[in-house]
């Protein structure tokens, strides 16, 4: 649970704008007349100008968010034309149907015109924005340990949006098997009863192998997270109780759950739960299946091509 925020409507921010071989607009030849219409014939109806891009989701107001942003933003691509204009005149561009994608995804979250802009702006700055954090110390992952893209996530056991998050992410996970893999570092916030129990429960877990098993327990585990209920947690999982206990009680886990914190507010951590796509900071409106599979394609793309690819 964040200090001063909400979970659903994380930050919105952080993720790389790239360059690409400019896309080229077909231009009308010069001096040619305009064909006239028949005499009688019905106005010809407006084309769409996001035509193809699914956009149902969106109330007719929201709609028309979307289309003003698409006809003032420039592809990602590096073209030199609008979104509207690479979707009408460069049909291979695959890229500006995807940003005309996560641009209907924000609005959808709440995203109104003023924020939009910045918010796209700052998902694609956010490719070329990497921090260096550590995972060595704290495996497994969730998932196939040799999967290209790692979503770490900072959390707190005894945060409610972590909490109600655990499951997207464990089923993210799995249904793309081979493809993301998710470690898990902690940020207790301290004013939470429990928290900072509950992470160097966590650390001692991991030497024990039974990091997931007690993950899973903490969460499910009744509020508040007291020792007899972390120890309660333990049993569960299938570890000695009376050894946590006395890992408590020593202290022995603070330190790394120190450096975890620390490491974590220099990456510009205010809160939970909080994402990075290998070292990208992944702050979305909403973690949904559709939003977190985008951004996954989007990270493989950029670093199969080492950057975005050609069209």
């Amino acid at each position: 649970m964040t200090v001063s925020r909400s979970i659903l409507l994380a930050a919105l921010a952080a993720l790389g704008l790239a360059g690409l071989p400019a896309c080229k607009t077909a231009a009308p030849a010069p001096g040619a007349p305009a064909a006239a219409a028949p005499a009688g014939a019905a106005p010809a109806a407006t084309a769409d100008p996001l035509a193809g891009v699914d956009l149902d989701d969106l109330t007719p107001e929201q709609r028309a968010i979307v289309r003003d942003w698409a006809s003032r933003a420039f592809c990602y691509c590096g073209c030199p034309h609008t979104v509207t204009s690479c979707l009408r005149t460069h049909q291979p561009c695959k890229h500006a149907a995807r940003m005309a994608r996560l641009a209907a995804r924000l609005v959808a979250a709440g995203a109104g015109p003023s924020a939009l802009p910045g918010l796209v702006d700052d998902y694609y700055a956010s490719f070329d924005r990497r921090m260096a954090l550590a995972t060595d110390g704290f495996g497994p992952p969730l998932g196939d340990p040799a999967a290209p893209v790692t979503l770490l996530e900072f959390s707190d056991f005894t945060c409610p949006f972590c909490r109600g998050l655990r499951p997207a992410l464990e089923r993210f996970v799995e249904e793309h098997p081979g493809r993301v893999k998710l470690v898990f570092k902690p940020f207790p916030i301290e004013a939470h009863p429990g928290a900072l129990e509950a992470a160097q429960a966590g650390e001692w877990a991991r030497d024990q192998g039974i990091f997931w098993p007690l993950h899973d327990a903490l969460f499910e585990a009744a509020a508040p997270l007291d020792v007899d209920a972390i120890a309660a947690a333990a049993r569960e999982a299938g570890g000695d109780a009376g050894d946590l206990r006395d890992a408590l009680a020593s202290r022995k886990y603070l330190d790394k759950i120190r450096a975890s914190q620390a490491e974590a507010r220099a990456a510009g951590l205010r809160g939970t739960p909080t994402l990075f796509l290998n070292g990208r900071y992944l702050a979305l409106p909403d973690f949904s299946p559709a939003m977190l599979l985008h951004a996954l394609e989007d990270e493989e793309e950029w670093q199969q091509h080492q950057g975005w690819e050609k069209d």
